[in-house]
């Protein structure tokens, strides 16, 4: 993202909104991939409370009393109900409206449905193809915008909650060779090396480099400049997105929050075009916050350690709502009005789609503990420690020569989980144990990984 100081302007509509507000540069998601993400950002717990850490049939349920009773309403009289609601539903029981416009349901999640005031489900484009991804992952921005902004037209209610979610720049690709040209001349980032993309040759995994058609650095160089062009169309439509609230005079007054459920990697670790650990390119997302126009704010950027989780209780706090109990994020609001507003030390990250990681992320390190490397286990460690501030690609993995601060930091990782976690088992660890989905999903399409 230009907005973000990558060579080429991928996201002009973008960059002028991050002049409006602030971004934040360290931001990241809980826990990875989509649905996950999701759960993160909508329950305003971790995955390790909410229990939602991976995808296929341990996603399909969020860890809350409603769920783990045989009668819906037969718990409230013990456990009341509000301390266990999700975004939508904090805005909808205050009777602030709810508009969910996304294709995310089609991952089938009824957690994530649940209780909106209008949910908009955009329908991807008619196609003679048999191709199977036009069934399910390809409505297109255009689309969601166009939604999108029929939804706010039908609305009148002074305050509301909108959900908007585009899911490109996520694969399949589909951009025109026109749009990728446009971005062909930007080199792509500095890893994975020649030599690296070399030995990559060998590994017979999921998206490795064989996979993915990936023999060199201009194959590298194509493949990137076609996600380049998918984050520039879904910035076209940001900016269509945010044209229609200035038009009808309800930008000033918006609170808009830009953010992505991950990101992606592009063979800095092996694998191309896909999301599959706690590095930073999976891991790692924008976060940009615009106040309303009347309530203060010290534009800029910040280098404070956020996650999705803080999103939640951050929207509360701009709708003047009391957060439910069981929230375990931050509100940014303090940090947005000023730069100097204190933050944390240390953040934790899990994903467990692919491999079952866990990490920690402090200013000067990130620690990754590894308890299931998936296809990949002849080169994943199961102890990882990188120098962020000179080894922001995460390349030389220092856990060696650092035993104390592995130590420490893997300390600090476990009092987290005792501290975040719910009566029920560290559901990573659960799936450590059964294997992630996404590696029961296609190991046995290789013949052995990596």
């Amino acid at each position: 993202m230009s907005a973000y100081g990558y060579q080429a302007e991928t996201t002009p509509n973008i960059d002028d909104l991050a002049e409006d507000g602030v971004r934040f540069e360290r931001a990241y998601v809980a826990n990875s991939p989509c649905l996950p993400s999701r759960a993160a950002l909508t329950s305003g717990r971790y995955g390790v409370a909410n229990g939602v850490v991976t995808h296929g049939r341990r996603s399909q349920q969020m860890n809350r009393p409603a769920n783990e009773c045989d009668w819906a309403g037969s718990w409230t009289e013990t456990e009341p109900e509000r301390p266990w609601w999700t975004l939508p539903e904090l805005f909808f029981q205050n009777r602030v409206r709810t508009i969910g416009v996304s294709s995310f349901p089609r991952h089938p999640a009824p957690w994530f449905y649940h209780v909106w005031h209008e949910y908009v489900q955009p329908q991807e484009p008619p196609t003679d193809d048999d191709d199977v991804w036009e069934d399910f992952q390809t409505p297109r921005a255009e689309t969601v915008v166009d939604e999108a902004i029929d939804a706010l037209d039908r609305q009148s209610d002074d305050e509301f909650f909108a959900y908007v979610q585009l899911w490109d720049p996520h694969s399949p690709y589909k951009r025109s060779e026109e749009e990728v040209a446009a971005f062909s001349d930007v080199e792509p980032p500095a890893y994975p090396t020649p030599e690296q993309i070399a030995a990559h040759q060998s590994w017979d995994a999921w998206q490795s480099a064989t996979f993915r058609g990936i023999e060199d650095r201009d194959d590298l160089a194509e493949l990137v400049s076609n996600y380049d062009a998918e984050v520039h169309y879904a910035d076209r439509h940001v900016g269509r997105l945010i044209d229609h609230l200035k038009a009808t005079g309800q930008y000033d007054e918006s609170l808009i929050v830009v953010t992505a459920d991950h990101g992606e990697e592009f063979g800095e670790h092996g694998l191309y075009r896909e999301h599959w650990s706690t590095h930073d390119g999976t891991q790692r997302v924008p976060l940009i916050v615009k106040p309303p126009a009347d309530v203060a704010v010290e534009q800029g950027s910040r280098d404070h350690l956020v996650t999705n989780v803080d999103i939640a209780p951050t929207m509360a706090d701009y709708y003047d709502l009391e957060p439910p109990e069981r929230w375990q994020g931050q509100s940014l609001r303090p940090i947005v009005e000023s730069a100097d507003a204190d933050g944390r030390e240390a953040i934790v990250l899990e994903h467990g789609l692919y491999t079952a990681q866990r990490a920690v992320r402090t200013d000067d390190w990130k620690f990754i503990r590894t308890y299931h490397a998936g296809m990949w286990e002849d080169v994943v460690p199961d102890y990882q420690l990188f120098d962020v501030a000179t080894d922001p690609y995460e390349q030389d993995n220092l856990a060696d020569e650092h035993p104390d601060v592995v130590e420490e930091l893997e300390a600090v990782m476990l009092r987290w989980v005792e501290n975040h976690r719910t009566d029920h088992e560290d559901p990573l660890r659960e799936v450590a144990r059964e294997g992630p989905a996404g590696y029961l999903a296609f190991r046995d399409q290789f013949d052995g990984g990596v």
